[in-house]
């Protein structure tokens, strides 16, 4: 048998932002009626290093009865390849048929990440957003706060986005790559510039240390922490943030509570009872999120996002002919 293999290009001219949005939309709904399962991944540190950004493989798996399919993704972690010019994050996603064993794809995970990670964030900002949100504010300019401003304009017709960094040429540039696209995009002087009056936020960071504090924030606002890597020592949002929020949604609980940084340090400091979180899965299943106040979407990512993305780009390469068939067993 063959593999079909993909490469970072491959899935960029495979995907879009619609197909993903609604794959990731399956994949919420699959954990809900748990016709698809994962378990909580444990990080395995890569070297004898235990600082807080030493780097770490994370495996993430997940598997769909429904499908007859599973999907492993071996995440490699590490934060100071930023220093040296490199990506802190490199993955492959290897797909795998449920009843044969034999592996039908494997996927570089750069791209396959990145899109499938803004794909989620559309789909918690559509059912959670306040209807009024016009404004959105992307904390940080890279790749991945591009895709979330192309993947956003897909839900709501936005008028504005804004765009901070502590680099302000890449904040510049982040709005022009944007703008190219035809979004609204505009580069801000100042981290307040951008949160102010904005009804969605997406922070989009490596940061260690919360900056996101409540005092910053409107009365009715959607929250999407997303850069934060899945380690504890990383985090976004401040603890008040999550102590007056009206509802707290996480990709899934069991590893919000193991991975995130922001969810682990709030409930550490008594602002938030973990009895309190919602998997995204449920608001998918009640297509309502009760929109309304501080609402905070939290994610670090999922295996079961991966499977169900390497699914819907195994499925369009073979409608056309793309990636390449390589024969790995003999």
């Amino acid at each position: 048998m063959t593999t079909l293999t993909l490469t970072s290009a491959d899935v960029e001219a495979l995907a879009d932002a619609d197909g993903m949005r609604a794959a990731m939309a399956a994949a919420h709904r699959a954990l809900h009626s748990r016709s698809a399962v994962q378990p909580t991944p444990h990080p395995l540190p890569a070297s004898a290093d235990r600082a807080a950004d030493a780097p770490t493989v994370v495996p993430m798996a997940a598997i769909s009865d429904e499908l007859g399919i599973f999907a492993i993704k071996v995440l490699a972690d590490a934060p100071r390849n930023r220093s040296l010019g490199l990506p802190a994050q490199r993955s492959t996603v290897a797909l795998f048929d449920a009843a044969t064993a034999e592996c039908v794809a494997l996927i570089d995970g750069r791209a396959l990440t990145r899109l499938r990670t803004a794909a989620v964030t559309a789909l918690a900002t559509d059912l959670l957003a306040p209807p009024s949100s016009d404004v959105v504010a992307l904390i940080g300019a890279g790749p991945l706060a591009a895709e979330h401003g192309r993947a956003l304009m897909r839900v709501r017709p936005f008028t504005e986005m804004r765009i901070w960094s502590r680099s302000g040429p890449r904040a510049e540039a982040c709005a022009e790559q944007l703008r190219s696209g035809g979004i609204p995009a505009i580069a801000t002087e100042s981290r307040g510039d951008a949160l102010d009056g904005a009804g969605v936020v997406c922070t989009l960071t490596p940061a260690q240390e919360p900056f996101l504090a409540r005092r910053m924030l409107g009365e009715d606002v959607l929250v999407n922490a997303i850069g934060s890597p899945p380690r504890p020592g990383f985090s976004e949002v401040c603890a008040d943030v999550f102590a007056q929020a009206h509802a707290v949604v996480v990709d899934d609980i069991a590893v919000a509570l193991a991975e995130s940084g922001n969810v682990r340090g709030a409930c550490e400091a008594g602002a938030l009872d973990p009895a309190r979180l919602q998997p995204l899965g449920n608001v998918v299943a009640a297509s309502d999120g009760g929109r309304g106040g501080l609402t905070v979407f939290n994610s670090v990512g999922l295996g079961v996002q991966d499977l169900y993305a390497a699914r819907l780009l195994c499925e369009r390469a073979r409608a056309v002919g793309a990636g390449t068939m390589v024969a790995i067993r003999s």
